[in-house]
């Protein structure tokens, strides 16, 4: 069937190109932040265990949001580890951590992924999908705000 919905099926492709690393980003990074979550320790567990379920809680749903777009754009996603892991740019985490040094991580990670959103939504402007850059915009706020709360730990 010929989707119709005023971005050409090129313009689509490159969308869809983008917004798959950030749903390998987001995919990889929800399950590195399940992995604070079990294996914290020391004096700031209880707040960091909770905080960690919040990411992740949300980086489980904002999946799901970026994978039904890019099947709305007419696109397949990939849906396991291995294809995941292969055009995602974060990387799992191996062993255990001091909870300072996650946190550190995270931000990172999260640094990362605010720049790979940033170009979907880029490139979702580019060829005017604002359903797409809507979503990655929302994204953007919500990796802000937990990059922001993290960092705070840090200082």
């Amino acid at each position: 069937m010929i989707i119709d919905i005023g971005i050409d099926k090129k313009g689509r492709k490159v969308v869809v190109d983008a917004a798959l690393r950030v749903l390998a980003d987001t995919f990889i990074l929800s399950l590195k932040t399940r992995n604070y979550h079990w294996n914290i320790t020391g004096i700031h567990f209880k707040y960091l265990h909770e905080f960690f379920q919040e990411i992740y809680e949300s980086l489980d749903a904002a999946g799901d949001e970026i994978a039904e777009r890019i099947r709305a754009l007419g696109f397949y996603c990939p849906a396991s580890y291995t294809e995941f892991m292969a055009i995602s740019a974060i990387k799992e985490e191996k062993g255990s951590l001091e909870s300072m040094d996650m946190v550190r991580r995270l931000v990172l990670d999260i640094e990362l992924l605010i720049r790979r959103t940033n170009e979907v939504k880029t490139v979702a402007l580019s060829v005017d999908d604002d359903a797409t850059a809507d979503l990655m915009i929302g994204r953007l706020q919500e990796l802000g705000k937990f990059a922001w709360m993290l960092r705070s730990h840090l200082e």
